[in-house]
């Protein structure tokens, strides 16, 4: 970032370099003998890599701050919890399409960033196992944590473990919450287009009033309407559920009454069954016709095929599971928590550069996070 002789700062949009192509480096080459390790400790060709430090990449989670201090300000710790939830699932997003591996820092690396409300500091405190630690701090909160990434090759997906506890602190209210992230799955690394989701269970816990908030976040599995979608509850210490979380990690979180759920459930059961009658009927019906109109075996094959392509994944060609519309995620009297901002233009050819990388200073000096 540059500094301007009025001492206004300068933020940057992009990286100064753009991405190298990979259409020459075969995947499976540098991969196939790495099935089942742990790829930390493997030497991977420069194209792989985008043009990023890993605790630069740390420093994304702060992309969307401004929910913290939102949080910070709520006088109901349902409702702080709510926004500590949301802030959660924004810092993932910025993973979407993001295939390309950040350096690993060296020892004792350390990265600041400084912003108008905010500043956050990351070192990489170990090199076997490689451990970073950040530490984020404001007026309103305190953010800290360190990550110790497991990337393993299962011989078709890469996945992504960032073993770590993160903690949000809000001075204020004397308040401490805590969660680990979810794994990562980049999928058709050897025949396909290479794809990226979040998978498995958030729980924040509130150290000093009992609520959790439990965000599932959702596998694509056989169900392309499951595809980067999150759900969960925020409980009290009694485990009863107030309000109902859901939405996209790559998109947006909203809330609602426990009240709204059960009526949207409701409604839900009721379409189904009723697509349930019409289907069968339906069903019952081209059996029928077809019996009328041809007896020969292929008849019958051709309907067995039908009926059995109505389960089967919505994928493109390249194996690319297809994510519905949004009609179904907006329930009645929701509250929109976070919404993701659109990316550059430019983002396919120069990885995208969240606002946490306008500017920052990158020091290889054996000095210790705050």
């Amino acid at each position: 970032m540059a500094e301007s002789a009025d001492n206004e700062y300068i933020a940057r949009r992009e990286l100064p370099a753009p991405m190298l192509s990979r259409k020459k480096i075969s995947v499976w080459s540098v991969l196939k003998n790495c099935i089942g390790k742990d790829l930390s400790k493997i030497t991977m060709p420069v194209e792989l890599n985008e043009p990023l430090s890993f605790l630069q990449r740390i420093c994304e989670y702060m992309e969307y701050a401004n929910v913290l201090t939102y949080a910070a300000h709520q006088d109901n710790p349902v409702d702080r919890m709510k926004y500590v939830a949301a802030f959660a699932v924004s810092a993932l997003a910025s993973n979407l399409d993001r295939l390309g591996k950040p350096f690993n820092p060296i020892l004792g690396e350390t990265y600041e960033l400084q912003r108008e409300n905010y500043r956050i500091v990351c070192e990489q405190v170990s090199h076997h196992p490689p451990i970073s630690a950040f530490h984020a701090e404001s007026n309103d909160f305190n953010f800290y944590g360190s990550i110790n990434p497991k990337i393993k090759f299962s011989g078709k997906n890469v996945e992504i473990r960032p073993t770590g506890v993160v903690t949000v602190e809000f001075p204020k209210w004397n308040e401490t919450y805590t969660w680990s992230n979810v794994n990562c799955c980049v999928h058709n690394i050897i025949v396909g287009k290479l794809w990226i989701e979040q998978y498995g269970t958030i729980e924040i816990t509130n150290h000093a009033t009992g609520h959790v908030a439990t965000l599932t976040f959702k596998s694509s599995g056989l169900s392309d309407k499951d595809l980067y979608r999150v759900e969960g509850f925020v409980k009290d210490e009694n485990q009863q559920k107030l309000l109902f979380l859901y939405g996209k990690w790559t998109k947006f979180l909203k809330c609602c009454s426990m009240e709204d759920y059960e009526e949207h459930l409701q409604q839900e059961k009721k379409i189904e069954e009723e697509k349930h009658c019409n289907s069968t009927h339906n069903a019952a019906q081209g059996k029928m016709f077809s019996k009328l109109n041809s007896f020969k075996l292929d008849s019958f094959r051709s309907l067995s095929l039908q009926e059995d392509k109505e389960f089967t994944p919505n994928e493109t060609n390249d194996g690319l599971p297809r994510s519905d519309s949004d009609i179904s995620l907006n329930l009645p009297n929701s509250i929109l928590l976070w919404r993701c901002k659109p990316r550059p233009a430019n983002s396919s050819e120069i990885p995208f550069a969240p606002p946490t990388h306008d500017y920052g200073r990158i020091y290889y000096v054996w000095s210790r996070a705050i």
